[in-house]
């Protein structure tokens, strides 16, 4: 069985979104992009299953 596709989490000045890893780097569409500047904390679980953020405002 081939192992799946990383999901890596990414903030920078266009806010909160993830990418599809290698070996293509492409916008994943299972989260919706944060375009707010206000998202600072973001975390994985420890199984990195589930994905949660805070934009200061929602959680």
């Amino acid at each position: 069985m081939a192992p799946s596709t990383p999901l890596l989490t990414v903030r920078g000045s266009e806010g909160l979104y993830m990418v599809n890893g290698p070996p293509h780097f492409t916008e994943s569409t299972v989260l919706p992009r944060e375009s707010g500047r206000n998202c600072k904390v973001y975390t994985f679980s420890k199984d990195g299953t589930l994905f949660a953020w805070s934009n200061g405002e929602n959680f």
